[in-house]
């Protein structure tokens, strides 16, 4: 069967650019509404849950009309975008992300995208708030409230009004202050990322690594265990690279040693790849 439809499909699949992207957006489509009950839908909140999935199908179903001139992003700047084109996996592939620093579960988030297309994962982040949000919004993953660095110590956390800035570096609150935002503090015992990882039974071998954790993502990358833990694919910030001297970086120095390669640098974010 399988043969007989690759035949049949092929030479529209692969003769024309427009009829294979056509048949690309069938299908992604058709994932997201295979797993909108499974991914969305919870017993916790049954007529909220039913009503998003709902909302879900019908989002994908729009998409079929609209064509490829619509295309979601869920993260800050189409972040999302370019892990699913750098990643490159098939259309009914199933993968497993590590987000640390996810804030909401939805909005500028890494890795939204991929769970409406029945990706599962861990979300971690030290604002309680936004964490009891996951129960709702992806109840199928598992979030984590927690302060990830690679010392097991006691650290502030700042919750800023405005929480995309929440941080637990004193040195970024300088732009809160000047705009008058409000500041909260809360004493966390950290935890390495190896410790959250192991104790909520993460595979060895997963997809994705998002760290958004304002200028404390190298912290929380010395915090894994690279024998243990072994991504394909590395997205953090950091605001100090420069490709002109990518080499004197410390994140590039120590990703390369682990064996990874840049595979792109857009907007502050790093990309970093498995090299298989």
């Amino acid at each position: 069967m399988k043969n007989f439809l690759q035949n049949h499909f092929h030479k529209q699949l692969y003769n024309s650019a427009y009829s294979r992207a056509r048949f690309t957006l069938a299908g992604i489509a058709l994932k997201e509404i295979r797993s909108s009950f499974s991914q969305f839908f919870t017993w916790r909140y049954p007529v909220r849950s039913l009503l998003r999935t709902f909302g879900i199908i019908l989002s994908a179903i729009l998409r079929l009309f609209l064509g490829r001139s619509v295309k979601y992003s869920f993260s800050h700047a189409g972040e999302d975008r370019i892990i699913e084109y750098t990643l490159n996996t098939n259309i009914s592939y199933n993968g497993y992300y590590v987000d640390v620093g996810s804030n909401h579960p939805v909005f500028v988030s890494n890795t939204y995208l991929h769970y409406r297309k029945g990706w599962r994962g861990i979300c971690i982040d030290a604002n309680e708030k936004l964490i009891r949000k996951y129960k709702f919004y992806r109840p199928r993953d598992i979030a984590v409230c927690a302060l990830v660095s690679d010392q097991d110590t006691t650290r502030d956390f700042y919750i800023i009004e405005n929480d995309v800035l929440s941080t637990t570096e004193i040195e970024n609150l300088a732009y809160p202050k000047e705009h008058n935002l409000g500041i909260s503090t809360i004493e966390f015992a950290t935890s390495t990322l190896t410790s959250i990882l192991k104790n909520n039974g993460v595979p060895g071998n997963f997809d994705l690594l998002s760290i958004d954790a304002e200028e404390h993502d190298f912290n929380v990358l010395m915090s894994l265990d690279f024998s243990l833990y072994t991504p394909k694919l590395i997205v953090l910030e950091d605001e100090t690279f420069s490709l002109e001297s990518s080499s004197e970086n410390r994140i590039y120095r120590f990703l390369i040693s682990k064996g990874y390669v840049l595979a792109g640098y857009i907007s502050k974010n790093l990309y970093f790849k498995r090299i298989e």
